[in-house]
């Protein structure tokens, strides 16, 4: 034989074992290899045999002073508060940019539209045209607080709004973006289930 068809089978022979070195493992993780967990009731989690009854989930974490506030106030539900709370912020908020805050003595406390209506007179004219808000604003539950016979509960507000602004010379309107992060406490006195929720601290809050 040739040397040099020697040295090629040579090399062909180091170059397959080379392969099977790597190719000829088992290399990975694969479907087969997956451990077998028996089943448990804990394990079924969601998805159950047909016949069952669903497995009770474990219980998200409750906000302090929920239960305390819905055992002294049947008709307060978490969900819809948040979205009436909402409503009446970009009520509110619509309203005092128009100057339009007379509506609103019945959803304020005494101090809140106190500050809101001298805000609104050292404005003056000097107020947009239209304001609207770019997307609904981000509302979250923050904080419940039982006092007495006052529930507290403050809310965290994101909003972007857009402000249409007159131009002094006659021209097209200017336009303006305006991001606002802030807390808003609603009040409720609790001796009567008919009371209405009042808007009774506004603070900055953190975006």
């Amino acid at each position: 034989m040739p040397w040099d068809l020697l040295i090629l089978a040579l090399i062909a022979v180091v170059v397959l074992f080379q392969l099977y070195n790597v190719l000829g493992r088992r290399v990975g993780f694969k479907a087969e290899d997956k451990p077998v967990v028996p089943k448990s009731e804990e394990s079924e989690g969601l998805f159950n045999r047909p016949g069952q009854e669903p497995k009770a989930q474990p219980e998200r974490l409750r906000m302090p002073n929920l239960d305390a506030l819905k055992a002294r106030d049947a008709h307060f539900n978490e969900v819809n508060f948040v979205e009436k709370a909402r409503e009446a912020y970009e009520q509110i908020v619509l309203a005092f940019n128009r100057g339009e805050i007379e509506g609103l003595k019945d959803r304020l406390s005494e101090s809140v539209y106190e500050v809101f209506a001298k805000a609104v007179e050292a404005r003056g004219e000097q107020k947009a045209i239209n304001v609207s808000f770019v997307d609904a604003p981000k509302t979250d539950l923050d904080q419940i607080d039982l006092k007495d016979d006052r529930a507290l509960v403050r809310v965290r507000f994101l909003s972007e709004l857009l402000y249409e602004m007159a131009d002094p010379d006659g021209g097209e309107p200017k336009k303006a973006h305006r991001r606002t992060a802030e807390f808003w406490t609603f009040q409720k006195n609790l001796k009567s289930p008919t009371n209405p929720w009042i808007l009774s601290r506004v603070e900055a809050a953190k975006a």
